[in-house]
């Protein structure tokens, strides 16, 4: 129901995103139109910002900067829709249960837990609309149940028609550039690179050449998950030999660096540091 409702529902409101210290507030309108998903999302803090999405193509727009970035994405994550359509292998690497109900932006919700069943992926705990199922809150659970990264809503109407103004950007598309990011798709024969290290549970679900501005180089871009967390790698032209394997993380999102002949590799996630060194420390390129 949480994986429907985020897709199928008209809904919109206001939720708040906290991570470390950063605490973001943004604005969602969400609803499906004649078949296809169509939202609006606008920080309320901050730089002005607003991402627009129309099925696959999304448009981000930075109006100080007067530029809209335009991408094709099938495979993003978003709040409130953070869990996949096909749920069949989630319960084989996550222990899955309900919990207590409460109120959430003034909603009789329920919470659901998943507890990861290795060290290769966070838990969360997910707050529910009883009665329509659209996500409400979400917090991400590090390995002694700290919340790592949280979403929720203060404020959300599910159902029935939006104000008239609601899915259209609000930024004057005229006079700003546009970056298109170009890209493409990618079988698994032409990739390139071999993944010795797979990660239980977790697959390979795209595979695309990216290049995100003309003179930028272009770069491999393969994305892996378990049906909940993903992990992606970026490998592109560059870099100096023997530069030293770093990990790092922004908040949640652990991040591995690694050079690897004249390629630069780069893997990240909201995963433990343990998945990204794992799975970059088996890449290696196919030989011709």
């Amino acid at each position: 129901r949480i994986a429907q409702g985020s897709r199928q529902l008209t809904y919109s409101g206001t939720f708040v995103y906290r991570s470390g210290g950063r605490v973001d507030t943004s604005h969602i309108a969400h609803s499906l139109v004649n078949g296809i998903e169509v939202e609006r999302i606008e920080a309320l803090d901050g730089s002005p910002r607003e991402v627009t999405r129309a099925g696959s193509e999304v448009k981000c727009f930075l109006p100080e900067e007067k530029l809209v970035i335009i991408e094709n994405r099938s495979s993003q994550r978003r709040f409130p829709a953070l869990l996949p359509a096909g749920l069949g292998s989630l319960p084989e690497f996550y222990e899955i249960r309900g919990g207590e109900q409460g109120r959430v932006a003034g909603v009789m919700s329920r919470a659901v837990f998943l507890q990861p069943r290795d060290e290769l992926r966070y838990g969360h705990e997910f707050w529910m609309d009883v009665a329509s199922g659209l996500l409400l809150k979400a917090n991400l659970l590090g390995a002694r149940g700290e919340t790592l990264e949280s979403f929720a809503f203060t404020q959300v109407k599910i159902g029935g028609p939006l104000e008239q103004e609601a899915l259209k950007p609000r930024f004057d598309r005229e006079r700003v550039r546009v970056q298109q990011v170009r890209t493409t798709e990618l079988k698994s024969e032409d990739i390139g690179w071999i993944f010795r290290s797979m990660l239980p549970g977790f697959r390979r679900v795209a595979a695309m050449k990216r290049q995100a501005a003309p003179e930028n180089p272009e770069s491999l871009h393969v994305v892996f998950s378990d049906g909940l967390a993903s992990i992606s790698v970026f490998i592109e032209p560059g870099g100096a030999a023997g530069e030293a394997e770093a990990v790092s993380s922004v908040g949640p999102v652990n991040v591995y660096r690694r050079q690897l002949g004249e390629h630069r590799l780069l893997v990240m996630g909201e995963v433990p540091a343990l998945a990204v060194r794992r799975l970059g420390d088996g890449i290696e390129q196919r030989r011709k």
